[in-house]
């Protein structure tokens, strides 16, 4: 499966008992990783996110052009069912594989922080800059698709409905 939720690394050395490991070395969005720091507010949010995309990985792949309609026809959508095919859908369908870490990890992907600014995006009624998050992340093929899904699980997030606790 292409999204994976990951534990924060560790390794062991000689000169250190422990030395965190920077999730992506080679890459020049390390640094932006490295420096940003979520507030309360992005931190709980981005935990909530965790466990949708966690509670997606157990649930059956749906077909996801087939998906959208029917989501589109569903005056009564949850969140739920909003971020399974979202989630599935991102695994399928990103250009490389995206790294979510576990709920309450205190590390922070580059795709962690790409989902709390497409949501940001979203929710400031700024289309633009979520259609080029997407294209940035997701194969042309399914980028209609992901964007629709990603604005309605911003939109049902914000409605409070299917709320997932840590606790």
């Amino acid at each position: 499966m292409a999204a994976a939720l990951k534990n924060e690394a560790t390794t062991v050395t000689a000169t250190e008992s422990v030395t965190t490991v920077l999730a992506f070395p080679g890459c020049p969005a390390a640094a932006i990783t490295r420096s940003f720091t979520p507030s309360v507010a992005e931190r709980l949010e981005l935990d909530r996110l965790r466990w949708l995309a966690l509670r997606s990985l157990i649930a059956p792949k749906p077909d996801l052009e087939r998906a959208c309609f029917l989501l589109s026809g569903d005056p009564d959508v949850s969140l739920s069912r909003f971020s399974i095919a979202f989630f599935r859908g991102l695994s399928d369908k990103a250009r490389r594989e995206m790294v979510f870490y576990r709920p309450g990890a205190k590390a922070v992907s580059d795709d962690e922080i790409w989902l709390l600014r497409l949501a940001a995006a979203w929710r400031a009624g700024d289309e633009s800059g979520a259609r080029a998050l997407i294209a940035w992340r997701v194969q042309p093929d399914a980028q209609r698709w992901l964007r629709f899904l990603s604005a309605g699980m911003v939109r049902m997030l914000d409605t409070g409905t299917d709320f997932i606790t840590t606790g």
